[in-house]
């Protein structure tokens, strides 16, 4: 794809992926930038710590989230998906990248897909799924960092396996989840799994912007 709004989106994904991977590592007062620490019960935004017994401000910022959702969505459609979602954004301006890079467009990889295993096709799918998978422990780890912390994954990344087992199972649990939501399941997770996708019909109205045929 390409022209003026498809350079708007990938601006946008810029933005948002250097964001997303940045944030855990990057210290504010003292504490990690944004921190979701379940297990601890410590939750961390820009420097405000929210003990257990603020919750009621991260359910107070969930509905007014999932009001904005459905508002700009009765009014500019899928915006989200487009532009927002981690999934597409992933998806789009990563994933089908690397795999337009090696294997070329839709009809070369159809035409590779269907070609019999030789030197060729062993080296692209091997290479695509490697990059794949390196790509995925980067997620696992950022997204682990979110939860139990910068510090303490630096130490599980340093130190011996053998004192961080839950830890290094951790990683390899979920950089097998993305791996396995990026290079296999991909849209299906927009068209079953995503609540928001499966709420599309009974979001949109007669005025909404949509992107449809014209009949």
């Amino acid at each position: 794809p390409s022209g003026r709004l498809y350079n708007y989106r990938k601006w946008v994904a810029f933005a948002l992926l250097s964001a997303l991977f940045l944030f855990p590592f990057v210290k504010f007062h003292g504490e990690q930038l944004v921190l979701l620490n379940f297990l601890e019960r410590k939750f961390v935004f820009f420097g405000l710590i929210f003990p257990p017994q603020d919750f009621y401000l991260f359910a107070l910022a969930m509905l007014i989230f999932i009001v904005f959702i459905v508002s700009f969505t009765v009014v500019l459609g899928r915006l989200w998906c487009g532009w927002l979602c981690p999934q597409t954004i992933f998806m789009e301006m990563v994933f089908r990248r690397i795999e337009y890079w090696i294997e070329g467009n839709a009809n070369k990889q159809r035409k590779l897909d269907a070609s019999p295993w030789n030197a060729e096709k062993v080296f692209k799918k091997t290479l695509k799924h490697l990059i794949f998978l390196v790509i995925s422990f980067a997620i696992a780890n950022t997204f682990l960092a979110y939860i139990i912390g910068s510090d303490v994954l630096i130490k599980i990344a340093i130190e011996p396996i053998r004192f961080h087992i839950s830890g290094f199972s951790s990683i390899c649990f979920f950089t097998f989840i993305f791996y396995l939501v990026f290079a296999y399941v991909r849209e299906i997770v927009c068209t079953v799994i995503c609540p928001y996708g499966r709420l599309q019909g009974v979001l949109l109205d007669s005025q909404s912007l949509v992107v449809a045929y014209d009949v």
